[in-house]
C-alpha cells in the first residue's frame, strides 16, 4: 500500500468512522454505587444474578468531586460496523509463525513496581506482530498456584451508544468463540461494568465454555471507563478538538498513553494503573475464582494494555490509526507470592483495529484488506 498523501490522512481523520463521540447514557449507577440493587441496564440484559462490588475509595471521591465523571466517552464511532457474520474473528484461527515472536512473559512484559517480590517462572507465550498473545494461550500457560484476571473490551456492539446497547449477532458469536477456546471444568468469575454489552459478552463467553447456567455476574463501577479521566469524556473530546486533534479524545488518549502529558485532563498512566491493580484487582481477587474475566470498555482497556506492555503494543492511533479491538485487553497474572506479571491479550485474530486499512479498502485505495472487523 502506497504511503497516503496528507490530504488522504486528513480525510481519514475527518471521516465519521473516526469521529470521537460521547456515550449518550449517564452513569446514574455511579451515584448508587453502594446500593444493593443493580442498575437498570444490568437488569435488562438477562436474569443473571448480579453482585455489586463496593467501588474503591478513589472512585467514590472522583464521582463526588465532579458530576462529569458520571459519563464517559468511547472511541467507538457510530457507523461502519461489520454486519457480515462470515468474517468472524476467532482466537482459534491459526496465526502464521512468521508473525509471532516467542517471548518469556516474565521478561518482556512489565511487572508492577508495587511488588517487590520475584515472579514465578513463566512459560513462553507467543506474541503477534502487534504485541498480543491469545487469551487461550495465556490461560493454558498458568501454573496451578497462579491466578489471572483477563481485562478485555466487550465484544462487537450495535451502532447506537447507550447503557442498553446490545451486542450484534456477530459480537455474540465472537464472544462464544472465545469461550470455546477456554473450555475446562474450572469455574470462572465474571466481572462487568454493568452495561448490557459487557454483561452479554460475559454471558456468551460462559456459554461458549459450555457452562451449564448463566454465570453470577459481578458489577464493578471502577471499570465503567472514567478511571483515567480527571474531566468528563465530553470535555476530553472537546479538549482534543481544541488542540487540533481531529480524532478528538481517541487521538488525545493515544498521545497521552504513549507520550504522557495532558495532566489537567488525565491522570499519569503508570501510577494510576498501579493504583487500580492495588485497590481493585488485588483487593478483590481473593473473592474471585482462580481465573476471572473482567469485561470493560476501550477507553479503560486501551491504557491498561499500553501500561502492561511498557508501550510495546501497537495502539498508536495518533500515528497509524490503530485502536484496541473487541475482546482484547490485558491479562494480570498473580503469583502465589503476590508477584505480578502482565500479558496483552486478544480474543479475536487481532488485538488491533487498523482503521487506516479499513478506510483504504472501503475507498478502493489499495488492495490491502483489513485484518480486523469493521465497527
Amino acid at each position: 500500500m502506497n504511503k497516503p498523501t496528507q490530504s488522504v490522512l486528513c480525510a481519514i481523520a475527518a471521516y465519521p468512522l473516526f469521529a470521537a463521540i460521547a456515550y449518550t447514557a449517564m452513569l446514574s449507577a455511579c451515584d448508587k454505587a453502594t446500593s444493593t440493587t443493580a442498575p437498570e441496564s444490568t437488569a435488562s440484559s438477562s436474569s443473571t444474578t448480579t453482585t455489586i462490588e463496593e467501588p474503591s475509595s478513589s472512585a467514590i471521591q472522583q464521582s463526588s468531586s465532579s458530576s462529569g465523571q458520571k459519563q464517559f466517552s468511547s472511541s467507538s464511532r457510530s457507523s461502519h460496523r461489520r454486519s457480515s457474520s462470515s468474517a468472524v474473528q476467532t482466537s482459534s484461527s491459526a496465526i502464521s509463525s512468521s508473525q509471532e515472536t516467542p517471548v518469556s512473559s516474565s521478561s518482556d512484559v512489565a511487572k508492577s513496581s508495587s511488588s517487590s517480590q520475584t515472579s514465578l517462572p513463566a512459560k513462553e507465550i507467543s506474541l503477534d506482530e502487534n504485541g498480543f498473545a491469545t487469551v487461550a494461550d495465556v490461560y493454558k500457560s498458568l501454573t496451578a498456584d497462579e491466578k489471572a484476571v483477563f481485562i478485555i473490551r466487550h465484544s462487537e456492539r450495535e451502532d447506537n451508544v447507550a447503557i442498553e446497547t446490545e451486542l450484534t449477532a456477530n459480537g455474540v458469536k465472537m464472544a462464544q468463540n472465545l469461550g470455546t477456546t477456554l473450555k475446562s471444568d474450572e469455574e470462572f468469575s465474571y466481572i462487568t461494568s454493568g452495561f448490557v454489552r459487557t454483561n452479554e459478552t460475559a454471558n456468551n463467553i460462559s456459554k461458549g465454555r459450555g457452562e451449564a447456567s448463566l454465570p453470577k455476574l459481578i458489577t464493578n463501577y471502577d471499570i465503567t471507563g472514567n478511571w483515567f479521566l480527571k474531566i468528563s469524556a465530553d470535555e476530553l473530546s472537546a479538549y482534543g478538538t481544541k488542540l487540533g486533534m481531529q480524532g478528538g479524545s481517541v487521538e488525545l488518549m493515544a498521545h497521552w498513553a504513549y507520550e504522557g502529558g495532558y495532566t489537567d485532563a488525565l491522570y499519569e498512566l503508570t501510577p494510576r494503573a498501579e493504583e487500580f491493580i492495588q485497590k481493585v484487582i488485588l483487593k478483590n481477587s481473593p473473592k474471585w475464582k482462580r481465573v476471572s474475566i473482567m469485561v470493560s470498555h476501550d477507553i479503560f482497556v486501551m491504557p491498561l494494555a499500553v501500561f502492561g506492555s511498557k508501550g510495546k503494543v501497537a495502539l498508536k492511533y495518533h500515528e497509524d490509526y490503530h485502536w484496541i479491538n473487541y475482546i482484547a485487553g490485558l491479562a494480570i497474572i498473580i503469583g502465589a507470592d503476590n508477584s505480578l506479571r502482565y500479558v496483552p491479550v486478544k480474543g479475536a485474530d487481532s488485538g488491533v483495529i487498523d482503521y487506516l486499512a479499513i478506510y483504504m479498502e472501503e475507498h478502493g485505495m489499495g488492495g490491502k484488506k483489513p485484518s480486523t472487523p469493521k465497527r
